[in-house]
């Protein structure tokens, strides 16, 4: 038997299991707390914990109404489903059908409700859900929608996986964080019944395994695409999964959570999506009664679906208008010296109708703590948020704690009087620059090389000709050549001093970004301002920029003007503090998604 497809652990353990037994066996952690299996021959102890921790899910639900309708997901739980079913449970079960057999057509209330739990359409509800695995923590809003869509009043799921219990440290993790697993199910309209840690357990189950793998590796290595590296690659990734249990970062918990009747939240029952839930033009209405513009269908894309946008979207009822919605622009950084990736909330909304209050009980709270849980922290895709919210929306988002500030956005703005004749500058020169041509994009990426050398003690976002592509030359605005992107020389012939983008703004230019080394921003400014002065007489230069990046660029003579516009970061979830982020970003007017 050959595997061509790229093995997932899972595979590789139901395979391993397999390799050892003859067949596929339950491919969840064992129980053993309490074992008299201890001392067994590793194989048989594994099978003996596995089952027990079978018989602890079928206790669970056994003595319950016999009337009761039990869904069960995931191919790893088929046998716990036909034992529920031969005792006379009315049982549903999603997985992967082949896994079925004639013996499971003829048992009395078994049925098979698809491959697909989220898609999945029968049962229409169910008293009790099993769902077991290890859990994504992306995937965590839509199964837990999905679970409450199922489950009557007073309904229990029963959830088994690994969560993410320590993160306090920079180090990205696929796992759920527990505690935000709570608090999203709380909001959701859950209560927690039993919470049952069984870490211990769960490291138990990989000591066993690896026996197996020593055993059975060569076989696997043989069986997937010939991988002679397959084993150790294993033996690593159990050994880090040990580490992280016996250092309390990660974590197999047991879960029970039931259906509050009751729920203290008043938006318990909305119904919560994110980008895959809704297409542009549902969002358009609340968008220009939000902001009281014109909803840019172009823009929209080119910030989501381009730039691979996130958000989290809510709505009062499932197939209801949406009525609030918190969106993201990722990109890329370079965090004190390494390569990392930041997010910049925008399109926060809020329907009118019920934008009365802002605490902690707010549909505005709900979403934007949703989505900070999901998209920004120490474990998650985006280490670091930053922004330009409006002072309002600053100053709600500071007092429930999601935000702090680290900086504050000002404007410099050059009058001709900064600018004294210069010897030599006759010679300079500003040319377009040319995204097509491989030796201006050289210039560009070498340009940003030398520039991120200087920003080694702080944080900056990426400015190579990638971004410049995406951010300038693609941006909708381009078309109507509102952006102006040049190579600034000291004279024809010299090396480029620096890139520069442009754009009309009031009565002159803003200059929305600046790529060069720190020593040549104010030459490269004198420069440009120069330049424009020849070509547009007395043309207003002016520049956006973080105040703690100020003396890079202030030249004598310049007009500071506060712009009432506060830079924050995430405070509501682990990650680096508003004392370690105040005054490191570099931020201009390009850094905008709007502008």
């Amino acid at each position: 038997m050959t595997y061509n497809a790229e093995p997932t652990t899972l595979s590789l353990l139901s395979r391993l299991l397999e390799l050892e037994f003859g067949e596929s066996r339950l491919q969840h952690y064992g129980l053993f707390e309490g074992s008299s299996a201890a001392g067994k021959e590793a194989a048989a102890e594994l099978i003996s914990g596995q089952q027990r921790f079978a018989a602890e899910l079928f206790s669970l639900v056994e003595k319950t109404d016999a009337n009761a309708v039990v869904l069960i997901v995931g191919d790893t739980l088929l046998s716990l489903a036909q034992s529920l079913a031969a005792s006379g449970k009315s049982v549903r079960w999603i997985g992967s059908k082949y896994l079925l057999n004639a013996a499971d057509d003829a048992l009395g209330d078994f049925q098979y409700a698809g491959g697909d739990f989220v898609a999945s359409t029968t049962p229409a509800s169910a008293d009790f859900l099993i769902l077991g695995g290890s859990i994504r923590y992306l995937d965590q809003m839509a199964l837990l929608s999905k679970s409450r869509d199922l489950l009557g009043a007073s309904g229990q799921l029963i959830l088994f996986s690994e969560f993410l219990v320590d993160d306090s440290c920079i180090e990205y993790s696929a796992l759920p964080n527990l505690s935000s697993f709570e608090q999203l199910a709380k909001r959701l309209g859950f209560e927690q019944l039993q919470k049952r840690d069984l870490s211990s357990s769960a490291q138990h189950t990989l000591e066993l395994v690896r026996p197996l793998l020593e055993k059975h590796g060569a076989r696997l290595a043989e069986e997937f695409a010939a991988d002679a590296k397959l084993p150790a690659r294993l033996h690593t990734e159990f050994a880090e999964m040990q580490d992280e249990f016996s250092s309390d970062r990660r974590g197999f918990f047991l879960c029970v959570l039931r259906r509050d009747s009751d729920p203290a939240c008043e938006w318990a029952d909305a119904e919560f999506g994110d980008m895959q839930s809704f297409r542009p033009f549902e969002v358009a209405k609340l968008f220009e009664q939000s902001f009281n513009v014109d909803f840019d269908e172009d823009l929209w894309n080119w910030k989501y679906s381009q730039g691979d946008g996130k958000c989290v979207v809510a709505r009062l009822s499932k197939h209801s208008d949406i009525v609030a919605h918190y969106g993201g622009a990722p990109r890329k950084i370079i965090y004190f010296g390494e390569s990392s990736m930041a997010i910049q909330p925008c399109d926060v909304m809020v329907h009118p109708s019920i934008r009365k209050q802002y605490g902690k009980g707010s549909l505005f709270f709900e979403v934007a703590a949703t989505f900070l849980e999901r998209e920004i922290g120490n474990t998650v895709n985006h280490l670091l948020g930053f922004g330009f919210p409006n002072q309002k929306t600053m100053n709600i988002s500071t007092r429930l704690g999601l935000y702090e500030k680290t900086d504050d956005f000002i404007e410099l703005v050059y009058p001709s009087s900064c600018f004294a004749a210069d010897k030599g500058q006759d010679q300079a020169a500003i040319a377009d620059y040319d995204p097509n041509e491989a030796a201006s994009r050289a210039e560009l990426n070498s340009l940003w090389v030398a520039m991120k050398e200087d920003y080694k003690e702080g944080v900056i976002g990426v400015r190579d000709a990638e971004y410049i592509q995406h951010r300038y030359v693609n941006h909708p605005f381009a078309k109507k050549k509102q952006y102006r992107c040049v190579i600034i020389r000291e004279d024809d012939s010299a090396d480029a001093l620096a890139f520069a983008v442009l754009k009309e703004h009031d009565d002159g230019k803003l200059l929305m970004d600046l790529i060069c080394p720190v020593a040549a921003m104010k030459p490269a400014i004198s420069i440009l301002k120069q330049e424009l002065s020849k070509v547009e007489g007395g043309a207003t230069l002016r520049l956006w920029v973080t105040n703690s990046g100020k003396d890079k660029v202030c030249i004598e003579g310049a007009i500071v003007n506060e712009l009432g516009i506060e830079i924050p970061c995430n405070s509501w979830n682990p990650g680096p503090s508003a004392e370690v982020l105040y005054g490191a970003w570099w931020l201009t007017a390009g850094d905008m998604d709007f502008i």
